[in-house]
C-alpha cells in the first residue's frame, strides 16, 4: 500500500519536474521531493490505512459503592438521620475517595438500580451502567421493599468482571428477605468487601412472621394448606400465639411456649376455602401481622399434556399447574377423548385436534408435520443442523397479560432453552411475549408467542425445551418458583378465557399499596375486530372486613390506539370488585371481576441488623467490618491496603490515518513550501 502510494507520488512528480529546464538541478531536486511526498501521503488518505499503535494505560482502581435502599433501615428509631444526615455523610466519603479512586455508585433492594436515565428509583435495571447518585433530590432513599444482597454482589461481579475493582463497599443493615443467603455463596468473590452496618444494632425482645406458604388459589369447599413459620427473640419461658383467620373469623389458634432467647417454629395448618371468592387471611403471632390473599374457584379446568416420551418439562409444567387445574399427562398419538380436555399441551409432537392449546417446540419436532397441521405458523430448518441456545426477553409491548417487573428484568438470566437452528414465520396477527436473545444479541424471532385461529381459538407456542432449567434456576437463586409458576399459570389462565367474550379487562390479581395500579381493557365487535370508539366505565368496590361495600369508586378509561388504558393510582390495602361497561349499537357490553391491593410489610417484619452476616461477608473476601459510627475509618484503610493499586495495561489501538490532524498540517505546509517556492522562482 505505501508502495504503490510511493510509486503514483514519483510518476506524478516525474512528469511536473523531471524534463522541466526552469529550475536549478538542487531546486529541482527539492521540489521534485516536496511533490513526491505530498502526492504520495493525498493517496494513502484516500486509501485510509490503519495505524497500529501500542500504548500503555494506566487503570486507577475503582471502589464500588453498593447502597442497601431497603426501607427496613429507615424504620428503626434513627429513621430522621438516616432520612437527612446520613445522605451528606456518604456523599462525603464518596467525593473524598474521588481523589484516589474511580468511585462507582448503586443502590440496590429488590433488584440493582443501574442507570441515570431512568427514575433512579425505579426497578427496572438491565445493570448496564452503575454511575448514579447515592442520593436523590426528592430525598425518597430508603423506600425499596425487598432487600437482595447475593443479586447485587453477583451483578458487581459480573458487571466489573476483568476491570482493577479494589474494593466493594457494602452498605446495608445485612437484613434479607429475597434470593439466598449471601453469605452461602460468597466463596472465591473476586472483589474484597469493606462491609459498614446501619440500622438498628440491639437485639431487641420480638415475635415475628418469617414465611407464610400457600397456595394463591384453591378449590371451594375443600381444606388446603397454610404453614407458617415463626420466630421469636428474647422471649424465652414466655408463650407464642399463632392466630389464622379468614375474613375475619377466627379458624385456628395455637399456643406454644418458647423454650429459648432465638426461637423458631413452624406451624401446618389445614383450612376449610368455603365458597367460591376472594379470602383475606390474616395471620397473628401476638403482636405481629401477615395479611395474605386466596382466590377459591369452583371450577377447575382440565388441562391434558401430551408428549413423544417422559421429560422433565412435564414434570416442571404439572408441579406449577397441579394446583390449580386438573392435569393429566399421556405419551404417544392418537390419544382417546381428547375433546374432553379444556386446553392440551403439546410437547413436542404434532397438534391433531382443533381447540386451544400450548405446543412446545423443540429438537424432536417433526417441522414438516407441524407445518401440514395448522397454517397459524411455518418452520423452515435452517442451513446449520445445529440446535442454538436460546434465552428470553419480555417483550414490553406485550399487553394480553401483566408479568411482574422482577421476573421481566431476571428473564435475561435464566438458563437457555435449545431449539434446532430454523425460521419462524407467522402466517397473520400474533402476539410475543417473549423474544430471544442468541449469544447474547437480541432478536426479534419470538420465544412465546399467541394467536386466533379462524375459528376463535387460542394457541401459545413456546420455542423450545429446556424450561425444567428455569425452575431449578429460581429455587436456587430465590428458594422459589414464583416467576416460572407466575409465567405459565397466567399462560394457561389467557388460553382458557372465554373465546368469545367481546370485553376483556386486563388486570394483575394482586397490587401492593405501594406501587399505582394500571388497568387495560379490549373491546371486540362480533367480527373480532378491535374498536374504541364508545366510552368504557368502571367501577371498583372495596370490602370491609364484614363483607359490607365501604367504598366506591367510578372512573373513565382512556382511549390507546385500539383499546382502553386505566391508571387509577395507589388504593388501600383490601378485597376490590369491579365492573366494566359500555354500550355500542345498541349494545350492552360488561365485564366483572377482582383483585386484591396488598399490605407488603415484610421490610418492617425484622428491624434488627444482621452484624454476623456483614461481618462474614466482610471476612470471607479479605476486607473489613465497620459501624456507621466508624465509618470515617474507611478512608484511612482503603489507603493503607495495598492491593489496591493502579495498573498499566497495554493496549493495542488502531486508528484511521485521515483523522492524524498532524499529518493534514504537515501536507498543507509541504504544498505552502512549494508554492512559495515556486512563486519566488518565477515557476508561477
Amino acid at each position: 500500500m505505501v508502495l504503490t502510494a510511493l510509486a503514483i507520488g514519483l510518476v506524478y512528480a516525474s512528469l511536473l519536474y523531471l524534463f522541466s529546464k526552469k529550475y536549478s538541478v538542487a531546486l529541482t531536486v527539492l521540489l521534485f521531493a516536496l511533490r513526491t511526498i505530498v502526492v504520495a501521503t493525498v493517496v494513502m488518505l484516500f486509501i485510509n490505512p490503519y495505524i497500529k499503535q501500542k500504548i500503555n494505560k494506566i487503570e486507577q482502581p475503582i471502589v464500588i459503592f453498593a447502597q442497601d435502599n431497603s426501607a427496613s433501615i429507615a424504620m428503626t428509631k434513627d429513621s430522621v438521620f438516616y432520612k437527612t444526615k446520613y445522605p451528606q455523610l456518604i456523599d462525603s466519603i464518596a467525593n473524598t475517595l474521588e481523589k484516589d479512586y474511580d468511585v462507582e455508585k448503586l443502590l440496590f433492594g429488590g433488584s440493582v438500580i443501574s442507570s441515570l436515565s431512568r427514575n433512579p428509583y425505579s426497578t427496572d435495571s438491565d445493570e448496564k451502567d452503575f454511575s448514579i447518585p447515592l442520593r436523590s433530590s426528592r430525598n425518597d432513599m430508603f423506600n425499596d421493599q425487598y432487600t437482595n444482597i447475593s443479586n447485587a454482589l453477583s451483578s458487581i461481579s459480573r458487571q466489573y468482571y476483568k476491570k482493577n475493582v479494589g474494593a466493594v463497599i457494602l452498605i446495608s443493615d445485612g437484613i434479607v428477605n429475597q434470593g439466598v443467603n449471601p453469605e452461602l455463596s460468597i466463596e472465591n468473590y473476586p472483589f474484597p468487601i469493606y462491609s459498614i452496618t446501619l440500622g438498628d444494632t440491639i437485639a431487641h425482645p420480638n415475635m415475628t412472621i418469617a414465611e407464610v406458604k400457600y397456595n394463591k388459589t384453591v378449590q371451594a369447599n375443600m381444606l388446603f394448606p397454610l404453614r407458617v413459620t415463626a420466630n421469636a427473640l428474647n422471649f424465652n419461658g414466655k408463650d407464642m400465639n399463632v392466630v389464622v383467620k379468614m375474613d375475619g373469623n377466627e379458624v385456628e389458634n395455637v399456643i406454644v411456649p418458647v423454650t429459648s432467647n432465638r426461637f423458631s417454629k413452624t406451624f401446618d395448618f389445614n383450612i376449610d376455602s368455603g365458597n367460591e371468592g376472594v379470602k383475606q387471611i390474616d395471620i397473628i403471632v401476638n403482636q405481629s401481622i401477615k395479611r395474605i390473599f386466596i382466590t377459591v374457584t369452583d371450577k377447575k379446568y382440565r388441562i391434558l399434556c401430551i408428549a413423544k416420551a417422559p421429560h422433565p418439562d412435564i414434570a416442571a409444567i404439572k408441579s406449577s399447574l397441579d394446583d390449580h387445574f386438573e392435569f393429566e399427562v399421556k405419551y404417544g398419538e392418537n390419544i382417546d377423548n381428547i375433546d374432553n380436555y379444556d386446553l392440551v399441551i403439546y410437547h413436542q409432537i404434532v397438534e391433531t385436534r382443533r381447540g386451544t392449546s400450548l405446543q412446545i417446540i423443540g429438537v424432536d419436532t417433526d417441522f414438516n408435520a407441524f407445518n401440514e397441521s395448522q397454517g397459524m405458523v411455518t418452520i423452515n430448518r435452517g442451513a446449520a443442523n445445529t440446535n442454538l441456545d436460546v434465552r428470553g426477553r419480555f417483550n414490553s409491548a406485550f399487553g394480553l397479560f401483566t408479568i411482574s417487573s422482577d421476573i421481566k428484568n431476571e428473564l435475561k438470566s435464566y438458563p437457555p432453552l435449545s431449539l434446532p437452528h430454523c425460521e419462524i414465520v407467522f402466517n397473520g396477527h400474533h402476539d410475543d411475549a417473549l423474544f430471544m436473545n442468541i449469544m447474547d444479541l437480541e432478536t426479534p424471532n419470538p420465544l412465546l408467542a399467541f394467536c386466533t385461529d379462524g375459528d376463535g381459538d387460542k394457541h401459545a407456542f413456546m420455542f423450545g425445551t429446556g424450561l425444567w432449567r428455569w425452575k431449578l434456576y429460581e429455587y436456587f437463586h430465590h428458594k422459589n418458583n414464583d416467576g416460572f409458576e407466575e409465567i405459565f399459570s397466567k399462560t394457561v389462565k389467557y388460553l382458557l378465557t372465554e373465546k368469545d367474550k367481546e370485553l376483556t379487562v386486563i388486570h394483575k390479581d394482586n397490587y401492593l399499596n405501594t406501587e399505582n395500579i394500571s388497568i387495560s381493557a379490549e373491546l371486540r365487535n362480533p367480527s373480532r375486530e378491535l374498536l374504541n370508539e364508545p366510552d368504557l366505565f368502571i367501577t371498583i368496590t372495596r370490602k370491609d372486613d364484614a363483607h359490607i361495600v365501604s367504598t366506591s369508586y367510578d372512573y373513565v378509561f382512556s382511549k390507546g390506539n385500539s383499546n382502553y388504558n386505566l391508571n387509577i393510582g395507589m388504593l388501600p390495602e383490601g378485597i376490590y370488585n369491579f365492573r366494566a361497561h359500555t354500550s355500542f349499537g345498541g349494545v350492552e357490553y360488561n365485564a366483572s371481576g377482582t383483585f386484591t391491593v396488598e399490605s407488603l410489610g415484610v421490610e418492617a417484619q425484622d428491624l434488627t441488623a444482621n452484624i454476623e452476616r456483614m461481618r462474614s461477608l466482610a471476612s470471607q473476601t479479605g476486607g473489613k467490618h465497620y459501624y456507621i459510627t466508624d465509618i470515617q475509618d474507611v478512608i484511612k484503610d482503603l489507603k493503607n491496603d495495598s492491593r489496591i493499586t493502579s495498573i498499566s495495561r497495554e493496549e493495542t489501538r488502531y486508528d484511521d490515518l485521515i483523522n492524524l490532524k498532524w499529518l493534514f498540517f504537515s501536507v498543507l505546509a509541504l504544498v505552502t513550501i512549494e508554492w512559495v517556492i515556486r512563486k519566488v522562482v518565477g515557476g508561477y
